[in-house]
């Protein structure tokens, strides 16, 4: 019988199991084009905190959206092959019997599945960017015109309310760097999970990244067992796998098979 072992211990391979950084970077750069469009068009349709035409604004946003989706398509299935990719050299790096198992196409159809369905989710994010721009941006226009409807109006909101409009492009590419983060890491913890349980792996060992800038909730996960059938709900409320959380930093490392009998 194979003794089952934690990879966490494995000074040679550190972080084997995170998610591909330039799978991100590659989503991000890809994305934030996005998000300055957006940012532009809203730019084009404002004057200030006042938008020239909201109808047509908002139609050029959503028409800009529906334009997206097949390039979005090909940027999400970019990102989810860097990703699959890189996942699989880590099992193959770590375990020769995954290894194996991988090379004759265990697992291999899992993952396709479960990269089908990231797919949709993520072209439907990437053509949330425009739409999310413009509904922001009409929130402040409607601000601003209740303060001009005042007897006195406050000068003091209405110059923050242009300078939130101004932050267009700036809060559009940080949704842009969020979604590219997040679906990165979720991929990776999608692609990890579904490799493991193909083969019978029944736990991993969260990991999360220790720099100070992590979540309080996750910082207790660290190192602690996890059963893939169950995902453990946190000390914040919230429930979840590693890896699976808006800006999520952490991963899994699974408790695979040991190859020494």
């Amino acid at each position: 019988m194979k003794k089952l072992r934690s990879l966490s211990f494995d000074a040679k391979r550190p972080d084997k199991f995170k998610a591909s950084n330039a799978a991100e970077r590659e989503f991000y750069r890809a994305l934030k084009k996005v998000a300055q469009k957006s940012g532009h068009l809203i730019d084009i349709h404002t004057d200030g905190a006042t938008i020239h035409d909201d109808a047509q604004l908002q139609k050029a946003l959503r028409t800009y959206a529906k334009q997206l989706e097949p390039w979005a398509r090909r940027q999400a299935a970019k990102m989810l092959e860097k990703s699959a990719k890189s996942n699989k050299r880590a099992y193959k790096n770590h375990s020769k019997a995954m290894g194996a198992a991988i090379q004759s196409g265990v697992a291999e159809s899992d993952t396709g599945q479960v990269a089908m369905a990231l797919l949709n989710e993520q072209v439907a994010l990437i053509q949330s960017i425009p739409i999310e721009a413009g509904l922001r941006a009409q929130k402040i226009a409607a601000e601003n015109f209740l303060q001009g409807k005042r007897a006195v109006p406050d000068q003091s909101v209405i110059d923050d309310l242009k300078e939130q409009m101004g932050m267009s492009t700036e809060v559009a590419v940080n949704r842009a760097k969020l979604i590219a983060r997040t679906e990165t890491a979720r991929a990776n913890a999608s692609f990890v999970q579904a490799r493991a349980e193909a083969i019978g792996v029944t736990h991993y060992r969260w990991v999360t990244t220790m720099d100070g800038a992590e979540r309080e909730s996750h910082k207790k996960m660290n190192n602690k067992i996890i059963a893939y059938d169950k995902a453990p709900t946190l000390s914040d409320g919230t429930t979840g796998h590693a890896g699976t959380f808006p800006n999520c930093r952490c991963y899994q490392e699974p408790i695979l098979p040991s190859d020494d009998e």
